[in-house]
């Protein structure tokens, strides 16, 4: 999602090409259609992707690195793939702040999750999706009750569905 605005800004960038955007006009047509692409740009919108250029230019090798794969992945999937990435970017930038930060702070506890409870959590989510609408109201029916109990309550039940368990074993 942070790296959405440099993806734009690749995009824009690989178009306007760089030999006109540093200034220097090289005469060939590719080039040429670029200055006349450039031209065509509001002052405003030039002065947007100098400053991003710079940004781009001031980033370590490594980061711009990764930020091209991601390009280069964004640009190989489908059209109905790069549409919902960006109607969910657009989505994402309307939301207030607070919702923002804890949407980011949600992924970065994913990020450092090990790898086999993330694996598990999306077996989990696909389990979940299997369900029929019937079931997955009855486990959130479950969860509120759940979520509604005092830690020594939820201890008293585990203990009392793996006495259950080990019983039917």
């Amino acid at each position: 999602m942070k790296y959405l605005k440099y993806i734009l800004f690749i995009s824009a960038f690989m178009m306007l090409s760089s030999p006109v955007f540093a200034g220097t006009f090289i005469t060939s047509t590719a080039t040429q259609d670029a200055q006349s692409r450039w031209e065509q740009l509001s002052p405003e919108k030039r002065q947007e992707l100098r400053r991003m250029y710079q940004r781009w230019e001031s980033l370590p090798e490594k980061k711009r690195e990764r930020i091209m794969h991601n390009y280069m992945l964004f640009k190989s999937m489908t059209q109905q793939q790069r549409d919902r990435i960006l109607k969910n970017y657009q989505l994402f930038q309307s939301m207030p702040e607070e919702k923002k930060q804890l949407i980011v702070q949600s992924y970065e506890r994913w990020l450092k999750l090990p790898p086999a409870r993330r694996q598990m959590i999306l077996r989990n989510y696909e389990i979940y999706q299997s369900l029929s609408p019937r079931q997955k109201e009855m486990l959130r029916r479950k969860y509120l009750i759940w979520k509604g109990l005092t830690p020594e309550q939820r201890e008293k039940l585990r203990s009392l569905t793996g006495e259950r368990l080990r019983k039917k074993q």
